[in-house]
């Protein structure tokens, strides 16, 4: 599963690797579904993951298996692309919102379209913002810290950690990726650890958490930078991620 992740173009295969889900694989292991039971719901998170064609036998075999079980299988968060897929199988479509993407290519701050990024990252920059991009293998040791962090969001936003379409704040998963930081001079104030795809497709970033005491703006500015990095380091997008529809 790991394997495909890494190789997958779509940035939310890395939700395999949150350990709440069931998997359901071909004999070769070049493509899987995964997925998660809610009453008789067997609800799958995205398309397939791995080879076109494999995938499309899973999805059918899917249904089948729910079929089964007497269940009714869902697929959640599809791609345009495969929408064909889904009415072959007899499936209803229901659109509850839109994903957001970047291009990076010609991605900047200047002009005036963009004077109010620009403007919010010359603030926080004056605040002495910096940011920092660590490899899996550095976050680790900084899960103390961003451990603050995150109990300060969740805090203040009254919530609690989600899961299945979003990632929670479990070590063993933020350890397997890389993380974005926010430090004011010293202090980490900000985190969003990423979801790269293989060079040249897309970036994107799950959680994103900030400190009450971060200078305002904070999440925007680490979106400019990590698009501005994003585009450094080769990326064609920066996914934004899923907006429902108003109403």
């Amino acid at each position: 599963v790991r394997t495909l992740v890494a190789k997958s173009p779509v940035t939310s295969a890395h939700l395999a690797l949150l350990g709440d889900k069931l998997f359901l694989l071909d004999d070769v292991g070049s493509a899987f579904v995964m997925y998660g039971l809610e009453g008789r719901s067997w609800i799958a998170m995205g398309d397939p993951v791995g080879d076109p064609v494999a995938g499309r036998e899973l999805a059918w075999e899917f249904c089948e298996i729910a079929d089964r079980h007497a269940g009714w299988p869902v697929f959640y968060e599809v791609s345009e692309d495969v929408l064909p897929l889904y009415l072959e199988l007899g499936m209803a479509l229901s659109k509850l919102g839109e994903e957001a993407r970047v291009p990076l290519a010609d991605f900047s701050l200047e002009g005036g379209p963009r004077k109010s990024l620009r403007q919010t990252h010359h603030r926080l920059e004056r605040a002495g913002c910096s940011m920092e991009v660590v490899p899996p293998a550095d976050v680790s040791a900084l899960l103390p810290t961003l451990g603050r962090v995150s109990n300060d969001w969740l805090a203040a936003k009254k919530t609690r950690e989600k899961s299945f379409s979003l990632g929670s704040f479990t070590p063993s998963y933020l350890e397997q990726l890389p993380m974005a930081l926010v430090r004011v001079r010293e202090q980490i104030v900000a985190f969003a650890n990423l979801w790269p795809g293989p060079p040249g497709t897309e970036l994107s970033v799950d959680l994103m958490r900030h400190t009450e005491s971060a200078p305002p703006g904070v999440m925007d500015y680490l979106f400019v930078e990590l698009m501005l990095w994003g585009r450094a380091q080769g990326y064609r997008y920066f996914n934004l991620g899923m907006a429902p529809l108003a109403g």
